[in-house]
């Protein structure tokens, strides 16, 4: 019955059923794509139009299933002379990068020489405790180590707390699924481990199909063939590079990098523009290289995380927000800027961004733009229905508004919001709700509040405004979704963020162009919280070996020349906004960018000292400024996007968020 459902589902194409393990961040149902290696493997056996379904399943269990013929291959594999009896193995692809993770605070030193062997280099550790997982890569490594002293555990996560309180000096893990443990479970630590140098071991991946089955060379055969022309067309390494990996298995020698700068960075808009620009640094300071690493906005901060988390040093440049900026410096993670030349115009810098890139008035980021939270609307709606925008809407207004404006029939829905799940998703927006409600995250004490009246109150308005007024399937809509939407006059509202306006009113991108107008973000009870302030900005790790040279490229990259050489290029609405007092007097630039003066209006009247109507014991308006906060805002925002889709009531969401917010910060030490 299972493979009739599938065969119906794959339709004309030949189905392959997989069994797979879950095995984060490379492979799993809640990563973006369910992961790189998920990614991978369909594309590979659609250009030999071969549909896949994966089931997931503990390791044990998938191979069992495979044995018996009830699929037809796991993964993802390690090649084992064992298992080769029973499996004929696909090509490979890059997997786990093994080595030692340990207490950055330990005077343990470890020297690996690339030429001795795993044995040869660990015979020197032999009086440490060691942390293994049962049956994993890194058992198997090991197997011949008698010497060493091995404590046995049956996840890795038990291995990092156990090293985290000193009853283990190493643990033999995956650098990538260390650093996501990590950042995903146990944020208190981030940047209190170290991996070390270079990794002992890299374990490429496989698929691995049954030998009693007919097709097993078929089926590898058909993989290696579409893996072989992904690599050729260079779709491979695009796709790794998505997720934030390397298309190579292999770890660069950091001691070859001197100057080399490695740059993380948001895919948005501006941030392409700027790697589009970034020859003209390189042309006047040759003796620089760039490479960029461009990513997704949550895949970019999971893997500037997990680099911070088990201190790999990987970035000499990071794209980081107003979020970060203060937790980064007080742990001592970004460098503190210092000696700015005068030339770079520091006063230009708009008042309220320059104190959101500071700590204590100390410089720790050059702001690249800044943005606020507004109200976009289809005039010609608008008109056409007899409404009025007011200047400042409240949220009863614009649910009344999206209804009446509502036409799926005709393409148009009446509001578009965020809805994917994710502290940087949905809960930017539900979280600037919250405050107007009245609400807050914590309080004074630190404990949650989420089960609050406020709470139930703006997320309710927030799933009814996107159940009966929203587009379809608004569960998989982020920022990027909802502007393509709105370029294309799907949304009649959308309330996102100010950057968006240099797009809209783009009579190139959009036919709408003229009909777009702004209004100050929706409120309910109270004002201030409503419009948030985020601040893209670039910040020097202070694990880069290259410090100089990567202030020197922040410099150009946020500076008024910069500003012109976007201007001359792309033209006056395309620049980055939000950041330089000056821009705002250009009159070329007032002329091509009518949604100016809302912008830094908006910019300039936010109070991050009262965003919530009782008090708190934080600063921010739509993030709390703690380490805890993305791994507890990322599974709160995806426990309400279940209750988008109805998967949950708002009250059960509510109170499952209750509960885990109110565990971590328990385990935190809060109180």
């Amino acid at each position: 019955m299972l493979c009739l459902f599938f065969m119906s589902v794959a339709g004309a194409k030949e189905l392959l059923l997989l069994a797979a393990q879950e095995h984060e961040p490379y492979l799993g149902i809640n990563l973006p794509n369910q992961g790189y290696v998920h990614q991978i493997v369909t594309e590979a056996f659609a250009r030999k139009d071969v549909h896949v379904e994966f089931v997931y399943y503990p390791a044990a269990r998938a191979q069992k299933l495979a044995a018996e013929g009830k699929v037809d291959g796991i993964l993802p594999v390690y090649f084992s002379d064992t298992l080769s009896q029973t499996f004929l193995y696909s090509a490979p692809f890059p997997g786990d990068v093994i080595g030692l993770l340990k207490r950055k605070d330990t005077a343990t030193s470890v020297v690996i020489d690339k030429n001795n062997s795993v044995n040869e280099t660990l015979q020197g550790l032999s009086k440490y405790h060691f942390g293994l997982v049962r049956g994993s890569a890194s058992e198997h490594l090991v197997d011949q180590t008698h010497f060493l002293s091995k404590q046995y555990v049956s996840n890795n996560l038990i291995n990092i707390d156990k090293l985290f309180a000193r009853r283990i000096d190493f643990a033999l893990i995956d650098k990538y699924s260390a650093g996501h443990l990590i950042v995903s479970h146990r944020p208190h630590m981030i940047g209190k481990l170290e991996f070390v140098y270079p990794p002992l071991v890299d374990k490429e991946f496989h698929i691995a199909f049954t030998k009693s089955n007919s097709n097993a060379q078929r089926w590898v055969n058909l993989f290696n063939q579409g893996l072989a022309s992904m690599i050729a067309d260079g779709r491979f390494a695009n796709i790794l590079a998505r997720h934030g990996f390397s298309s190579s298995p292999k770890e660069i020698d950091k001691d070859l990098q001197n100057q080399k700068l490695v740059i993380g960075t948001v895919n948005n808009a501006d941030m392409l523009i700027l790697k589009d620009l970034s020859s003209h640094f390189e042309l006047d300071n040759p003796d620089v290289q760039l490479e960029w690493k461009v990513l997704g906005e949550g895949v970019l901060r999971k893997r500037l995380l997990t680099d911070l988390a088990i201190s790999a040093g990987q970035f000499d440049v990071m794209t980081i927000g107003s979020y970060e900026i203060p937790i980064w410096a007080k742990n001592g993670w970004i460098a503190p800027i210092d000696s700015l030349p005068e030339e770079y115009g520091l006063d230009d810098i708009v008042d309220s961004v320059k104190n959101d890139v500071s700590v204590d008035k100390q410089l720790f980021a050059l702001p690249f733009y800044a943005e606020s939270s507004v109200t976009y609307y289809r005039l010609d709606l608008f008109k056409q229905a007899d409404i009025v925008m007011p200047k400042q809407p409240t949220f009863n207004q614009i649910y009344e508004f999206a209804n009446k404006l509502n036409a799926p029939e005709k393409g148009i829905y009446g509001i578009c919001l965020r809805g994917k799940g994710g502290w940087g998703s949905n809960l930017a927006m539900i979280t600037t709700m919250v405050n107007s409600y009245g609400g807050s995250w914590f309080d004074l004490n630190w404990r949650p509040q989420i089960e609050s009246k406020e709470w139930h109150n703006a997320v309710s308005m927030y799933v009814d405004l996107l159940t009966k007024f929203g587009p379809p399937n608004a569960v998989e809509n982020n920022y990027i979704e909802n502007l393509d939407l709105f370029l294309k006059g799907k949304c009649a509202i959308w309330v996102d963020a100010s950057i968006a306006a240099s797009s809209l009113v783009n009579s190139t991108q959009s036919t709408f162009s003229q009909n777009i107008q702004m209004a100050n973000a929706p409120i309910a009870k109270y004002k201030n919280g409503s419009n948030w302030l985020w601040t893209w900005s670039l910040a020097i790790p202070s694990s880069s070996s290259n410090k100089d040279a990567a202030l020197k490229f922040a410099q150009w990259a946020t500076s008024a020349e910069y500003i012109q050489l976007v201007a001359a290029k792309y033209g006056w609405q395309s620049i980055p906004q939000g950041t330089r007092k000056s821009i705002y007097k250009k009159p070329e630039y007032l002329q091509a960018a009518p949604f100016a003066p809302v912008v830094i209006d908006t910019i300039n009247n936010i109070d991050l000292y009262h965003s919530t109507f009782q008090p708190s014991p934080y600063l921010g308006v739509q993030f709390v400024p703690i380490a805890e906060f993305t791994s507890m805002g990322d599974q709160v925002g995806m426990l309400l996007e279940k209750a988008l889709k109805k998967e949950l009531t708002v009250e059960s969401a509510l109170k499952q968020s209750q509960d885990l917010v109110d565990k971590q910060m328990r385990i935190s030490g809060y109180y």
